[in-house]
């Protein structure tokens, strides 16, 4: 359970990753650099308990995906079209991954976690939103939080402010946009009503 087992890059993937969450979480507050003995390291799968783990093997998942380019499912859109602004638009996208796995999905979550900790979320608020989180990035569900529905609920304040995911999943370009920021708020401040009467 330790920074120990991750090779350096291992650390540099789980950087790129913290940034793009810093970025996309900004309008919630800053989240600092990275600091991976926070984190609950583990070599083999851990969905049990709090803080939430972080497999190894779910690491060299994203490092492998990411060196092959298999991150999840390319972007397309308009390559066949003779509108030029979905020409450009599938240009500025090509570049640009939807990830939809399992392994995003559990690293996610703890990346989520970390960061909510560090918004202010005590543990139990910090594990709904970052299964709430893993959920919307990857549409694969961690199962951290006590009741399903406390995930839910922050998705449908995300919802509420940005909108549904589009089909297939969001590219991180549309997570940093400012209305995904404002709506990252939104969640942290739900999250941060988990377990009071405010919380229904």
């Amino acid at each position: 359970m330790s920074v120990d087992l991750l090779d350096d890059t291992m650390k540099t993937q789980l950087a790129l990753e913290w940034e793009r969450f810093r970025k996309a979480l900004s309008q919630a507050g800053d989240i600092a650099a990275l600091n991976l003995d926070e984190w609950r390291i583990v070599s083999e799968r851990d969905r049990k308990g709090l803080p939430p783990a972080v497999s190894v093997l779910a690491v060299q998942s994203l490092v492998k995906m990411e060196k092959s380019g298999l991150r999840g499912q390319s972007i397309r859109l308009g390559e066949e079209t003779k509108d030029s602004t979905l020409r450009m638009l599938a240009k500025a996208q090509s570049g640009e991954i939807q990830l939809q796995d399992a392994d995003h999905s559990e690293v996610y979550s703890v990346l989520a976690y970390q960061a909510g900790k560090r918004l202010g979320l005590h543990d139990m608020p910090a594990s709904v939103f970052g299964d709430a989180m893993a959920y919307l990035l990857t549409g694969w569900m961690q199962a951290h939080a006590v009741e399903a529905r406390y995930p839910d609920k922050l998705i449908y304040e995300f919802k509420k402010v940005a909108g549904s995911p589009p089909e297939g999943g969001f590219l991180w370009s549309n997570l940093q946009s400012l209305t995904c920021r404002k709506a990252f708020k939104a969640m942290i401040e739900t999250a941060g009503l988990v377990g009071t009467p405010a919380f229904r």
